[in-house]
């Protein structure tokens, strides 16, 4: 898990660092702020404490490995609706680069949620058996899932918070002509 969590961690980083670069372009348009990516946030978090909670929990461990699943989900389906608002006003994915940086953002750490959708069904389908296995398990979502919250948090405070100026502020200002 831990080698996973790290190779996830340096593709998330290099995509953000990629995304600092190329907003020093001339072409660049500040990134759009749906108030839904919020709202999602919220259920992600939600989701995560949910996940907390089962992995304390002695009993009603189901009941909350549910709510956190579908806390889970609801957070997916928020990031596709907030595409669809975004697409629907012009700010498709093709329309600019910072834009296609939202989606490509958004959209990788959505399937990073949905397979953990899966696995944290398989995860419920064995509570009935092995209790040290299953707390393991469940432990291990556990900590899946706050991972994918802060890589979520981290993500969007790039979108909001970076700006082409911060940029030019620690990396000097852009030289040359690009192709």
């Amino acid at each position: 898990m831990r080698v996973f969590m790290g190779v996830v961690t340096a593709l998330f980083s290099l995509l953000i660092l990629a995304y600092a670069m190329r907003m020093r372009e001339a072409d660049w348009m500040p990134v759009p702020h749906p108030v839904l990516l919020w709202w999602n946030t919220g259920a992600l978090a939600l989701a995560s404490a949910a996940m907390e909670l089962a992995r304390r929990a002695a009993s009603r461990r189901t009941v909350w490995l549910l709510a956190g699943g579908a806390l889970a989900a609801l957070f997916v389906l928020g990031q596709w609706n907030a595409w669809q608002q975004l697409s629907a006003s012009g700010q498709g994915v093709a329309a600019n680069p910072s834009n296609s940086f939202l989606y490509v953002f958004t959209g990788l750490h959505a399937a990073h949620v949905i397979g953990g959708l899966v696995v944290l069904v398989v995860t419920i389908a064995r509570l009935r058996g092995n209790m040290d296995r299953t707390q393991r398990a469940v432990a291990l979502c556990t900590t899946y899932w706050h991972f994918l919250l802060a890589v979520w948090l981290v993500l969007l405070a790039a979108m909001w918070w970076i700006t082409p100026a911060f940029v030019t502020a620690i990396c000097g200002p852009l030289t040359g002509a690009t192709p």
